[in-house]
């Protein structure tokens, strides 16, 4: 019994790094198995597809707990508006505890 207990853990052991190692190499050895177009391919293969870029004016949110704000606030400016991000605290409902929902 002892003998099958430590062939099983040997192999479960064996198993587990065979995983592992695969887990980790795999993405990378994938990453470098695909052909990388020029730069100037892809930018060629983007024209007449209706992409557009939008003048994000991005502004970075000032502590820690208005990341509702901060983001609602550069999303609109997209809009070309320019709202204040303590006025859209404020709006929101937002204290240090963060803002109740997405949907305020």
């Amino acid at each position: 019994m002892r003998t099958n207990t430590m062939l099983r853990n040997t192999v479960l052991t064996a198993a587990g790094i065979a995983a592992t190692a695969g887990g980790i190499a795999g993405p990378a050895i994938a990453a470098h198995a695909a052909p990388a177009k020029p730069a100037a391919q892809v930018q060629a293969d983007r024209k007449g597809h209706g992409e557009r870029e939008l003048d994000v004016r991005y502004e970075a949110q000032p502590n820690f707990y208005y990341c509702g704000p901060a983001a609602t606030r550069n999303a609109i400016s997209v809009l070309g508006k320019n709202i204040d991000v303590d006025a859209m605290a404020k709006e929101m409902g937002t204290t240090e505890n963060g803002t109740n929902s997405i949907n305020d």
